[in-house]
């Protein structure tokens, strides 16, 4: 898997959760024998430096290792992480690192399913490239099984030097390495990112895609990955990073162990030493792309992560974008182009990187004239001076920004594998301090240095009126850099909780206000004294029509009569909060996340939000015309032609018409919907409905004072009378006759399919446990029939799954399966997945199946079950049903209980391979 990475601190200011990515495959070369009995035992890690919580430590033979432990974690996460990237490639060898990222997956002569053994014991798992590092990721219910760690710190140690790298795992993993280029190759925001970066830089290998070129991935020979693999996997370019719940003697015992027995080697390891001169003017390139909006992307060069010009120029990229500066958004309205989305971005790593914006263009706009006006921006010709109420902005920012991650020790670690490859983890600690201590003049200084003409790469060509050349400075000594680092600040500890219903039950108080408002609490002490709340409201009946309804949250959000929008950011900012709402035809949701303290004072602002919303026509015109331009630009998308070419005949069966409730709507019905509500509509629907007459509210973490008499006092009298009460919506099965579609779509290197069929079916029914079992082995995970098959045997699909989707009412279930491919692979891969299908029905399940994802299913539900926003979410799910607790139990008992018989007899009843709808869409050469 790869991983692009931009605006290394950004993370910082995002610090919500990781986004989980697909899994890679790896592979080695001979194994190397263990020690004799007669070695002594490798010597103990050496205790280097703490910071931050983290400590680090270094063996003897070079591996650096930094523990965060954490005793109230339920998870532990283990990420080693190589500084070897695709800088270190050279031409014929381009994407090697991202390909050997995916062998090193393929097992060793000890370990010679990994996939399988991962999934056995419930481990989550990853690998991405970057251009300076290769990581390698797993995490897993620290309370599951004792070994599991040791397991790890094993498997680590052993494919460092053991892994197979054979030639017959290349074949089959080149061609899904090539796929996950030509899904890359349909984004046309990736595709002109690509050649910006490539023009960019004529000489240095940051021009070079992650993931290679074609030809590269297709030709390279198994001698050279070898020596790639040999050359750079070895401890003293390693770091080992483990956080959460774990024993810290006992790890680095374990660590010894495993990982001591490797000798450093006597070769030094080389290192790339290209530096990319000095641009001598102005770069354009020109893509050109079926489907998609019009894009612009700018490029300056900037130094490397550790210069210090680096926080500077994040002070500035802040100041500029959405959600604290806004520059780019107000420069861009007083234009007359308020439409245009734009947004700057820093990569880059141990070498000079580059400071990139990136506009997106209604397709009426001129594209010359938003050129100008943010070229002219950014190099200063247009700008009026930034503020001190601007930066302070910024500083509140980051200061919550630090917290947050140093709150979350797992979290934190998947940042710092960036700042390894870029030189040292501390970075992101240094670079956050000396942002905090920016200055407006080292903004300006900065702008003035990196941002002028000659330095700049376009997407179009611009001539420049003259040759200047802008000199990268060298970054300084590291060690001197980093020695006015200064620790940061402490967060509260949290307690260890057991996930077990019963547990969670005796921590839950339900009460109903003199409202009639029901509160529902879970009290938990947390890391940083963390609370979220989830507010419910509820009203109307599904059948009727109300085009507005979904208009009424989003414009909700821009501000309220109390708080403009960036006055609400403001505040929410200082509060350390997070805040949102989602709103339908039937309800809304509302979710608010904090610190203890800050809770209510969070509250009292989204209460001002939500009953007194400004719903200017400034901001519906903006809304209306967002939508208006997300719907047209996805036209030329594989789900969209997808969609659309099944979408007639599944009205059809449903006996549906525009207008009517589960219609199906094209492009152009959903534009012309959009263009014919009026912001009249809208407030007329918030003065109808919007309410709390049914109002229930979930709050779970470390609970603040007084919350049930503010939630009272701010919603217990927001009632609407008048309103049409609540009528649950039932669903109802409805089949669909089965049938074949084929969309074409122009320009694309990637197609998609997917199968689909309507079940009569939810969640108690008898067979739905089973049958999730069976959707489980058939196709959810690397581990499953489907991936097994397609994509590790086959070599046809970088992703391909199963899906199983039901309501708690009513009986409209379905089953669906997603890949993607080559699009000369289309007949192949639905004669491969209707094999499995068949295949499946024809041979049933196996036991060792069935316990084995029995075990990942039951082990993989608990760590969901602590998180403060997961608790808050299950406390109103719980509460729309009328549960407790013990639902969970009950569902656990029930997996636990499903036979091999179950399984398979749910899954013969219910899914058919002749029942099926099969649409693709993908360029098939048609005419």
């Amino acid at each position: 898997m790869i991983s692009f990475r931009i605006g290394l601190m950004l993370a910082c200011l995002l610090a919500a959760s990781v986004a989980s990515t697909k899994p890679s495959r790896a592979a080695a070369s001979k194994p190397v024998a263990p020690p004799a009995a007669s070695v002594p035992a490798p010597a103990p890690a050496t205790f280097v430096r703490q910071l931050g919580g983290i400590e680090e430590y270094r063996l003897p033979n070079g591996l650096q290792v930094l523990l965060f432990a954490d005793a109230t974690q339920t998870t532990t996460t283990v990420n080693i992480t190589y500084r070897v990237g695709s800088r270190h490639e050279v031409a014929g060898e381009y994407g090697m690192a991202h390909l050997l990222e995916h062998l090193l997956f393929k097992g060793s002569a000890r370990h010679p399913d990994i996939w399988a053994a991962l999934a056995a014991r419930g481990v989550g798992h990853n690998g991405t490239t970057t251009h300076d590092r290769t990581s390698y990721y797993a995490s897993f219910n620290a309370n599951a099984n004792a070994d599991t760690l040791a397991f790890l710190i094993d498997l680590e140690a052993d494919r460092m030097v053991n892994s197979r790298v054979a030639k017959a795992d290349l074949d089959t993993e080149m061609t899904v390495v090539r796929n996950e280029f030509e899904r890359r190759e349909n984004d046309p925001a990736a595709v002109l990112a690509q050649r910006v970066d490539a023009a960019a830089f004529a000489w240095h290998p940051y021009g070079q895609s992650v993931l290679g070129t074609p030809s590269d991935i297709e030709n390279v020979p198994i001698e050279k990955l070898q020596a790639f693999y040999k050359r750079h996997y070895r401890p003293d370019n390693a770091t080992l990073m483990i956080a959460g719940g774990f024993d810290k003697a006992a790890t680095l015992a374990l660590i010894a162990r495993h990982f001591g027995a490797t000798p450093k080697p006597a070769t030094s390891i080389p290192q790339p030493y290209t530096v990319e001169p000095a641009q001598d003017g102005e770069r354009s390139v020109v893509v050109r792309r079926v489907g998609g909006q019009p894009l612009l992307r700018v490029a300056y060069h900037v130094p490397a992560q550790t210069h210090p010009d680096m926080p500077a120029l994040f002070v500035y990229r802040l100041l500029m974008n959405r959600g604290l500066g806004e520059r780019l958004d107000r420069e861009l309205a007083d234009a007359g182009l308020a439409a245009v989305s734009a947004t700057l971005n820093i990569s880059g790593g141990v070498d000079p990187g580059l400071v990139s914006l990136n506009a997106a263009l209604p397709p009426d706009v001129d594209m010359d004239k938003v050129q100008a006006v943010l070229t002219d921006l950014l190099e200063g010709r247009s700008a009026k001076p930034f503020e001190e109420r601007d930066l302070q902005r910024v500083r509140d920012s980051l200061a919550t920004g630090l917290r947050q991650q140093i709150k979350n020790p797992e979290a934190l670690i998947e940042l710092l594998h960036d700042f390894i490859g870029a030189g040292d983890w501390r970075l992101w600690f240094k670079q956050m301090q000396d942002a905090a201590k920016v200055t407006l003049a080292d903004v300006e200084r900065v702008r003035a240095a990196y941002f002028k003409p000659a330095n700049r790469t376009l997407g179009r060509y611009l001539p420049s009126a003259a040759v200047e050349r802008v000199e990268i400075p060298a970054a300084p000594p590291l060690e001197p850099y980093l020695a006015e680092l200064q620790p940061p600040p402490q967060v509260e500890e949290g307690e260890l909780l057991d996930s077990a219903p019963a547990v969670l039950e005796s921590r839950t108080e339900r009460t109903t206000l003199p409202s009639g408002i029901a509160l529902h609490t879970l009290r938990k002490q947390t890391r940083g004294n963390t609370v979220a709340l989830q507010m419910q409201l509820r009203w109307g009946e599904h059948d009727l029509a109300r085009s507005a309804a979904r208009m009424v949250a989003p414009l909700m959000v821009r501000g309220s009569e109390g708080y403009s929008l960036q006055q609400l950011r403001d505040a929410l900012t200082k509060l350390g909060a997070s805040a949102g709402i989602w709103g339908d035809e039937q309800g809304a949701t509302i979710k608010v996340s904090a610190e203890r303290d800050a809770l209510l004072p969070a509250l009292r602002l989204m209460a001002d939000v939500l009953r007194r919303p400004s719903l200017s026509q400034a901001s519906f015109d903006g809304q209306v015309a967002s939508d208006i331009n997300a719907a047209d630009a996805s036209r030329q998308a594989l789900d969209t032609l997808r969609e659309g070419a099944r979408r007639a005949h599944v009205n059809a069966a449903r006996g549906v018409k525009l207008g009517d409730p589960g219609y199906l709507m094209s492009v152009d019905e959903r534009i012309a919907r959009l263009k014919s509500v009026t912001l009249d509509e809208v407030k007329r629907f918030y003065a109808d409905y919007w309410s709390a007459n049914e109002a229930q509210v979930s709050v779970a973490g470390a609970l603040p004072d007084g919350l049930a008499d503010e939630v009272e006092r701010l919603f217990g009298d927001w009632k609407k009378p008048a309103a049409t009460k609540y009528v649950r919506h039932i669903p109802q099965h409805i089949a669909v006759p089965a049938a074949r579609f084929d969309a074409v779509a122009r320009d694309k290197a990637s197609a998609s399919v997917k199968l689909e069929q309507a079940l009569p079916l939810n969640a108690e029914d008898p067979d739905y446990l089973p049958l999730v079992m069976a959707v489980r082995i058939f196709g959810v995970g690397m581990e499953s029939r489907l991936s097994e098959r397609v994509r590790q045997k086959d070599g046809l699909t970088y992703d391909i799954g199963a899906s199983l989707d039901v309501s708690d009412w009513g009986n409209a279930g379905s089953f669906g399966i997603e890949a993607s491919y080559a699009p000369q692979n289309r007949d192949r891969i639905i004669a491969a997945v209707q094999e499995e299908i068949r295949r499946m029905s024809a041979e049933g399940v196996t036991t060792a199946e069935l316990a084995r994802n029995k075990k990942s299913f039951l082990e993989g539900r608990k760590p969901t079950r602590l998180a403060p926003d997961q608790l808050a979410g299950y406390l109103a799910a719980l509460a729309e049903k009328g549960e407790t607790w013990n639902l969970f139990q009950r569902q656990d008992d029930a997996i636990a209980a499903v036979t091999v018989e179950q399984v398979n007899a749910a899954w013969r009843k219910h899914i058919k391979a002749e029942n099926f709808i099969i649409s693709t869409a993908g360029d098939f050469n048609t005419p």
